[in-house]
């Protein structure tokens, strides 16, 4: 099967970024936050911010990962 070079990266960089942050989706946002600050362009827009969107987001992704066994 063919292997997409860019999706390969950007599939590798999500992994060490994910790591990086210990799987925290809220560190993970954070992150993202602060790059885009740097960049000067918007890259991530994202609805509310309270503890229980957070929660909720933070189940959804491990289900995620347990079920893609990621």
């Amino acid at each position: 099967m063919w292997q997409d070079p860019i999706v390969a990266e950007v599939r590798r960089a999500r992994l060490e970024i994910e790591k990086e942050c210990e799987d925290d989706f809220a560190r993970i946002y954070a992150r993202a936050i602060e790059v885009q600050k740097n960049a000067g362009a918007k890259l991530v827009s994202r609805p509310g911010t309270d503890e229980t969107t957070m929660a909720e987001i933070d189940r959804e992704i491990a289900a995620y990962r347990k079920e893609k066994r990621l």
